[in-house]
């Protein structure tokens, strides 16, 4: 085995265990009946749970905020938090579900959208979905090149561009994650697409953070 090889595994979890499994759930009791909230009510009282790790009862929030929902954009909105809140519990087959349908939809948002494709792609890269992670990251950069996650500080433009680096890198398409790290890192320009060298760049990268 060599040196790269032996280091790939924990280079392909690492930015994603960071991102997508920040924290366990503060849920402790399940949450009772309560009054009727509007579709975008239930939107605002998922993303306080979420933000406040309680994610289970943000998924039942933005459930009830699907179900209600009076417009295509809250229905994307409520797909996207519904789906982050699944991937920082560790359901990364359902998050991955709700940010498919949420992408499909029309009619909703550029910031709802790359949070559906930021969610998107942490979740495939998780599952080992390196090409299509990419895909998705470099769709929300491009639209949004300054993009952060409004919902977890920890979630910076940094964060995605290394996720999309580490994308390409995981996919064998190493000329584009050394481009990619030249954005990411303009100061140490250009970067080698020498793989060994390359995974040495990204793991400075990473310890950056």
């Amino acid at each position: 085995m060599t040196n790269i090889e032996s280091r790939l595994p924990h280079l392909i979890v690492l930015l994603a265990l960071v991102l997508s499994m920040a924290a366990c759930s503060k849920d402790s009791t399940p949450t009772g009946p309560g009054l009727t909230l509007s579709d975008k009510e239930y939107v605002s009282q998922g993303w306080q749970q979420f933000e406040a790790q309680r994610y289970d009862s943000a998924i039942t929030s933005f459930t009830s905020a699907f179900n209600t929902a009076s417009s295509q954009s809250v229905k994307g909105e409520a797909l996207s938090g519904r789906g982050w809140s699944s991937m920082y519990k560790r359901d990364l087959l359902n998050a991955k579900s709700d940010f498919t349908i949420a992408l499909g939809l029309p009619g909703i948002t550029s910031a709802i959208l790359n949070d559906a494709r930021v969610g998107d792609a942490i979740a495939l890269y998780s599952l080992n979905g390196f090409a299509d992670a990419a895909s998705a990251a470099s769709a929300a950069l491009t639209d949004n090149p300054s993009y952060a996650f409004v919902h977890d500080a920890k979630v910076t433009t940094k964060r995605v561009r290394l996720l999309l680096v580490q994308s390409y890198f995981a996919n064998g398409q190493f000329v584009q994650a050394a481009a990619q790290l030249d954005i990411l890192d303009a100061a140490r320009a250009p970067h080698a697409s020498d793989p060994v060298t390359l995974l040495g760049s990204i793991t400075s990268a990473l310890n950056s953070l």
